[in-house]
């Protein structure tokens, strides 16, 4: 790999599924955090890992995160678009919030919440976050990908058929935003009571108690609801349409065929075959595809790149291999859309 090529990718190389450190799971939070220190939101949470708030330690092991946020006037900051590792469950309690769930919007209300599952793309905050106050758990049960098998903590004492019942609810049906009720309300209300003024050492107890009463209200909310279930949702192929979905998001990775199937959990012959029923191209067809759209919307933005710049960000090894590849494609080279461009510019100045 050149010289150049090094300097525009990136050290890290962004994942879909597999790794919490990639881009999907970028560290959101410090925007809240900031926000909290300065006095603009009071925020109380027990958390692991990069969340913010007071450490878990060895305590109540697969929560990523519990707490609550209160904003009273309207912020200057949002969540941006990320992945979590485990289920989030979050309820507002006050006021509303926007959610973008894989590119869809929804407005949150008060009495409604939200489950997000950990292959869900989504942001909060339209793009910032209004006055509200959100309540929330994060629960990792050891899945990424939707056709994987939920591994729920030993803390949490529901039955074989009732954990396999919630997966399922949660896998076989995509939908984010629920009405709570009266008794899923109070189950949430319960945790931030139980944060206020003890250690984690002090409330773990009791939280396992209130996470028990949350899950299975939850389980209780969703069944009543009675959603439209479709199997196909916790599928390989599944898997495999979301991971095509996010790739247009880390073009500028190095994808090989080996990689894209390990991404997915499955083999070379089982992603090559969900991708082309999926896009009727071989995975590196549409690869290249993607890398040629995004290739054409950069040449015709606002900023004003070189070719050399657009191919390597779009991941192409070679400016030349980029410029025949677009001629090829779009029927003249790249250069032709600077130059048109440049002329739409210096008419418009005119």
């Amino acid at each position: 790999m050149s010289q150049a090529m090094e300097a525009v990718r990136p050290f890290e190389r962004p994942a879909v599924f597999r790794q919490p450190g990639s881009f999907l799971y970028a560290d959101n939070c410090r925007a809240l955090q900031d926000a909290a220190r300065r006095g603009e939101v009071d925020l109380t949470a027990w958390t692991r890992g990069s969340y913010p708030g007071q450490s878990l330690g060895e305590g109540v092991p697969g929560i990523c995160t519990v707490g609550s946020w209160d904003a009273r006037t309207p912020q200057t900051w949002g969540l941006a678009r990320h992945c979590n590792e485990g289920v989030k469950l979050a309820y507002v309690a006050r006021g509303s919030l926007a959610l973008d769930v894989d590119g869809e919007r929804f407005e949150v209300a008060q009495g409604q919440f939200m489950t997000i599952r950990p292959w869900q793309l989504h942001a909060i905050g339209d793009p910032h976050v209004g006055p509200n106050r959100l309540i929330w758990t994060i629960l990792d049960v050891g899945v990424r990908r939707p056709n994987e098998s939920w591994h729920v903590p030993d803390w949490l004492i529901f039955s074989r058929g009732e954990a396999e019942e919630l997966a399922r609810l949660l896998t076989q049906n995509d939908r984010p935003v629920w009405d709570a009720g009266t008794d899923c309300a109070q189950a949430f209300e319960a945790l931030p009571r139980i944060l206020a003024g003890r250690t984690p050492q002090e409330g773990e107890t009791r939280l396992k108690v209130a996470l028990n009463a949350l899950f299975l209200s939850v389980l209780e909310r969703i069944r009543d609801h009675a959603p439209t279930l479709d199997p196909v949702l916790s599928t390989s192929q599944h898997t495999v349409d979301v991971f095509l979905r996010r790739l247009a998001f880390s073009l500028s990775h190095g994808w090989t065929l080996d990689t894209m199937a390990q991404e997915c959990g499955l083999s070379r012959t089982q992603f090559a075959g969900y991708c082309r029923r999926l896009t009727n191209m071989t995975p590196m067809q549409y690869l290249q595809h993607l890398r040629l759209e995004e290739a054409m919307r950069l040449l015709r933005g606002a900023e004003m790149r070189s070719v050399t710049d657009i191919a390597f960000a779009c991941g192409f090894n070679s400016s030349q291999y980029f410029a025949n590849a677009f001629r090829r494609r779009f029927g003249h080279p790249p250069k032709s859309e600077l130059a048109t461009r440049a002329g739409v510019k210096v008419a418009a100045a005119m």
